[in-house]
């Protein structure tokens, strides 16, 4: 291959890669991340975001939690129980749930636990039943 091919190939190849970048760039920039922001979203969806919790179960335990809650369309709703709030762990439960009239409820891992709530502005009273019962309060965390 001669030089100037070379030349002629490089600048092809280079075009195809900004091109490819470019695209990716749109891409990107096209895509959302649930609940970023929650500012104007939770006018509409009042129950993402993200909210600390404290409660405790049947067996005289006492725990704390992080939640992140998301809305998946209608009055559905995701519930992450996180240990810790920015985290790559797994969610210790999954609650999956609908909000009607301020009344949250829902089944968590598989339907192994169901429970229902109430939502108040920034506060959350809830309650679960499955092998070990307990009650719980959320309140959001300002962002």
């Amino acid at each position: 291959m001669n030089i100037e091919k070379h030349f002629e190939l490089g600048s092809v190849i280079g075009r195809c890669i900004s091109i490819a970048l470019l695209s990716l760039c749109l891409f990107l920039s096209s895509c959302t991340i649930p609940n970023a922001d929650s500012g104007s979203n939770q006018a509409n969806y009042p129950f993402i975001g993200n909210w600390q919790a404290n409660g405790s179960d049947s067996d005289g335990n006492s725990f704390t939690f992080f939640a992140k809650v998301s809305h998946l369309g209608d009055n559905s709703y995701r519930m992450l129980i996180l240990g810790e709030l920015d985290t790559l762990n797994e969610p210790l439960h999954i609650m999956d749930g609908v909000l009607e009239n301020s009344k949250f409820t829902y089944t968590a891992d598989e339907g192994l636990y169901e429970g229902s709530g109430t939502l108040s502005r920034d506060r959350f009273e809830g309650y679960y039943k499955g092998p070990v019962d307990g009650t719980y309060q959320m309140w959001r965390i300002k962002e």
